[in-house]
């Protein structure tokens, strides 16, 4: 899907008898997928943005979804283990901007080149920000992490923001190439941690520190 180069908003359901195979995105445009889709063969991104924004039901059906180039967002909810692979982006808020919080009923796994990039706007400790749901994350070596935000003011000590919600009991596997444990980014004058033991013990946070 794609070939035009066009945005295409695709609100009705896919059913398995619809897709031979997995659904596969092409070309530059956007593809906005709002329904509870059917089908089982998976999702191929390789160019383009997809972008999910269904309230029910998995937006890229029961099938697994592999970023091979362009980018996945939305605010929607994918049953299927995703995979940012070399070229890939992984961006809830991108051409939205607004902040949203994609859901992942199953794993997510960040491959060698590719990138998570997070959005944020704060102000005197109110906060609008990205956060990806996932049941299990692994961040291989090589991937890389991309902060996009507008804070200003200075925010409280302590004030955290979760970039990823680990919802499995394992703790995530590996860390971001530009973003070890315990770095230090700096928006807006103030000091943001990472902690890959954050939240409830295995969430990816950035916390305010002096």
């Amino acid at each position: 899907m794609g070939s035009n180069n066009l945005n295409t908003l695709f609100s009705g359901i896919i059913s398995p008898n619809q897709i031979n195979g997995a659904l596969t995105k092409i070309g530059t445009g956007r593809l906005t997928l709002s329904g509870a889709n059917g089908y089982t063969g998976g999702t191929i991104i390789t160019a383009g943005t997809v972008v999910a924004t269904n309230r029910n039901g998995s937006a890229t059906g029961s099938g697994p979804v592999q970023v091979n180039g362009g980018t996945l967002g939305g605010s929607g909810t994918l049953a299927g283990a995703v995979t940012i692979n070399a070229g890939g982006i992984l961006a809830p808020a991108h051409g939205t901007g607004h902040q949203l919080t994609l859901t992942m009923q199953s794993t997510l796994t960040f491959n060698a080149a590719s990138t998570y990039t997070y959005t944020a706007k704060a102000k005197m400790n109110k906060a609008r920000a990205d956060k990806v749901i996932a049941k299990g994350v692994t961040i291989n070596n090589g991937a890389t992490f991309n902060f996009s935000g507008i804070i200003q003011g200075t925010l409280s000590q302590g004030f955290v923001f979760t970039l990823i919600n680990n919802t499995a009991t394992t703790p995530i596997s590996g860390t971001f190439g530009n973003l070890p444990d315990g770095a230090i980014i700096t928006a807006g004058g103030n000091n943001l941690q990472a902690n890959y033991e954050g939240g409830d013990g295995n969430d990816l946070t950035l916390t305010v520190v002096p």
